[in-house]
């Protein structure tokens, strides 16, 4: 109760205001005075420390701290990339720290230079045969024993038939297949070419024969890091075979995008 009689209600300091106090303490070099008198939470108005007040060591001190901050919002958070090789987030910064931060573009992303390469490409230097498709039967896998490119070790040669995703992400993935021009070429209804992600079937291009039938699909799918990425043929022709002839020998390639 104040001398008028009237009840005072004490007014707890905020944990800004505190951390502002403590600022200007280490500021000042442990002391603060003025007036004669410690400046206390009540002496200190918002916008009055500046950060040209602070000394060095305490600029430090809270910049360090800094680095153990949590996101502030999903559009921060969307802004981290994860690094393929060390699974780490790459954090970024309009205002970029040397050896800890990467500027952001004007739209507020990661340029594209420093985005993680993650791609591969292989192939198969060698014709592969194809039987006639029977129905409900396996589908035959591709096969593949060369590396067009390879950034981060994808293609593991004692698994020949697929591709594993390294990291989760939106990737681009595509494939190709020349069925070998033969006298029964156009015998048959269709030639198919599926791709397949753990075993399941996510994209597929299926067409009449032809003279010289040639077959891409491409699609863009999310992968989880350890996702298997194959390709299957089927024809119901006769023996067939997948040409190994130049670019269009039969291929796989997946490329990283950017995050889930």
């Amino acid at each position: 109760m104040d001398a008028a009689g009237y009840h005072t209600r004490r007014r707890r300091p905020s944990a800004s205001m505190v951390v502002a106090t403590l600022a200007l303490l280490f500021s000042l070099g442990g002391t603060a005075v003025a007036a004669g008198g410690l400046i206390t939470s009540r002496d200190i108005k918002d916008g009055t420390i500046r950060l040209v007040d602070l000394s060095t060591a305490t600029k430090t001190s809270l910049h360090a701290q800094s680095h153990h901050a949590n996101f502030a919002d999903n559009a921060v958070q969307a802004s981290a990339l994860q690094d393929a090789s060390s699974f780490a987030l790459i954090e970024a910064s309009r205002t970029p720290t040397p050896g800890r931060l990467v500027p952001l573009d004007q739209r507020g992303r990661f340029p594209t230079s420093v985005i993680p390469t993650v791609a591969a490409r292989v192939y198969s230097s060698k014709d592969e045969p194809n039987p006639i498709q029977i129905v409900g039967a396996p589908v035959q896998r591709l096969t593949f024993d060369s590396v067009s490119f390879d950034t981060g070790g994808i293609f593991d040669p004692r698994r020949p038939t697929d591709l594993t995703a390294p990291v989760s992400g939106i990737y681009a993935i595509t494939t190709n297949v020349a069925w070998a021009a033969q006298p029964n070429s156009r015998v048959g209804v269709n030639r198919s070419v599926y791709l397949y992600v753990n075993g399941r079937g996510i994209a597929a291009d299926q067409r009449p024969p032809s003279d010289a039938t040639l077959q891409t699909v491409t699609t863009i799918y999310k992968l989880n890091a350890g996702d298997s990425v194959e390709v299957g043929i089927g024809q119901d022709g006769g023996n067939m075979v997948a040409n190994a002839v130049g670019d269009y020998a039969p291929s796989l390639a997946i490329a990283l995008l950017g995050p889930a």
